[in-house]
């Protein structure tokens, strides 16, 4: 069966109680039709991601494959950051089958763009902020982590659907303040939500791979970039870049104009200029 309610893995995750299946499904109804990607149905667990490498290593987890738990105590974003994960918002890892070389930069990217499309086709008006993170009106609402063990690629996403820790509970050094989509998607259900998301990922995915270069891409998401054409700092542990955003390089990379010379930056965090 496509959706399969995991027992509990020792240490890592607790199998779904009575009350976390209420809140997974509370919504709107759950597609009667099953998608042919498996989902594994958790309760608490550390982190979806490890779950997802336990399973992808007992070959249980094949690619587009997902876990979604009801909730984190050991989540984890971007620079290994704690991403704080309170019921009632969506915690998934989903399973990726490895791009071909020429898209491997591009794929937080790529996953991101897809993110904000398929919620934008409910309803959501969103930006991508490089290179994986998910704003609406200034405020990250949900972000993406690639992590790649072995053969095994996984993005861990996170969508903060009811609930955002409060402006004073963040690092002082973030970027933006958080925010929720709240009320804006029609109220679905979270495991209806994640497998309409899995299923326009997996559809989208396919078509740009498979019907567009890497520059097309690129060139092709500017318009949903966050920030574009403001001044913006790339500040990594030994030096912080100033300069206005350009655009996406075809690697992933992003393209910063600073006095008059184009510069591709491939790692750092991005703040925008108060």
């Amino acid at each position: 069966m496509p959706i399969l309610w995991t027992p509990e893995i020792p240490g890592m995750a607790e199998a779904l109680s009575p009350s976390d299946s209420t809140l997974l499904a509370a919504g709107k109804p759950i597609p009667e039709s099953e998608p042919p990607e498996r989902v594994h149905v958790l309760g608490p667990c550390s982190s979806v991601l490890d779950v997802a490498a336990h399973l992808a290593g007992r070959d249980v987890l094949g690619p587009w494959d997902s876990v979604l738990a009801v909730r984190q105590w050991a989540g984890r974003g971007q620079l290994r950051r704690t991403w704080i994960s309170e019921p009632g918002n969506l915690f998934a890892a989903w399973r990726l089958p490895m791009p071909p070389a020429p898209w491997q930069g591009l794929l937080p990217v790529l996953m991101g763009w897809l993110l904000c499309r398929g919620l934008g086709e409910m309803g959501a008006d969103l930006r991508l902020k490089w290179p994986n993170d998910v704003l609406m009106d200034g405020r990250k609402v949900g972000g993406i982590l690639i992590e790649e063990r072995g053969e095994v690629l996984l993005a861990g996403i996170g969508l903060n659907l009811t609930s955002c820790p409060e402006d004073a509970d963040l690092r002082a050094d973030r970027a933006c303040p958080a925010g929720a989509l709240g009320g804006l998607l029609g109220k679905p259900s979270i495991l209806g939500l994640w497998l309409r998301l899995v299923h326009f990922g997996r559809l989208r995915y396919n078509a740009i791979l498979s019907a567009s270069t890497p520059l097309e891409f690129s060139q092709s998401i500017e318009p949903m970039l966050a920030y574009l054409g403001s001044v913006v700092f790339i500040t990594d542990n030994r030096s912080s870049v100033r300069g206005v955003l350009s655009g996406i390089d075809p690697d992933g990379g992003l393209v910063l104009r600073t006095d008059g010379v184009t510069r591709t930056l491939h790692c750092g965090s991005l703040t925008p200029e108060d």
